[in-house]
């Protein structure tokens, strides 16, 4: 089962995959691919949660994909 979690701000959103369900991969492809477009960054979680390892690129075959939004100001 893939997971994609997408922060933004103070919400957090989920999207399950199954990885035997084309249609369930192709819906969680389109939200990253909609999100990448609205400026988010993605890595996928590798080492058992140890580390992120950059994304541009759904990866269906993922455990786990994180997003965040970046905000503007400092």
């Amino acid at each position: 089962m893939g997971l994609l979690k997408v922060l933004r701000g103070n919400e957090e959103e989920k999207y399950s995959w199954s990885p035997e369900s084309p249609s369930e991969i192709q819906a969680a492809q389109d939200k990253f691919n909609q999100y990448m477009k609205q400026g988010f960054i993605a890595c996928k979680i590798v080492d058992q949660g140890k580390r992120g390892a950059p994304l541009t690129k759904f990866d269906p075959e993922a455990e786990e994909i994180f997003m965040l939004e970046l905000a503007d100001g400092g």
